[in-house]
């Protein structure tokens, strides 16, 4: 198991951060799925959460090319860049907050 140290963290830095190793499985795809969301920030990550919770889907696989909830939500936030220029995009801003505070109950 590698150490997560501020050491650690100041030797991979200096050295063009080529040390670190995978943290994460890699794991063969199954034949199928319940469900596939393509995109795994804030969005995909919180619907992936919901249709596990809610729906108890159990075969459920997020696809990222990148990182992990990164893309908009990793950066500043998903809120910032959506349109609130039009009162639809407000109320479904509003009924999606709603929705966020029931997703963290156990």
């Amino acid at each position: 198991m590698q150490l997560f140290s501020a050491l650690a963290l100041l030797k991979e830095g200096l050295s063009g951060q080529r040390g670190w190793r995978a943290q994460w499985r890699s794991p063969e795809p199954k034949s199928n799925y319940d469900a596939v969301i393509i995109g795994g920030g804030g969005h995909g990550l919180g619907t992936a959460y919901y249709l596990a919770s809610e729906h108890r889907l159990t075969r459920v696989a997020v696809l990222e090319k990148g990182w992990i909830g990164g893309g908009n939500t990793g950066r500043n936030t998903t809120i910032i860049r959506s349109n609130y220029l039009f009162d639809e995009s407000a109320a479904l801003y509003d009924h999606a907050l709603k929705l966020w505070r029931i997703l963290r109950r156990p």
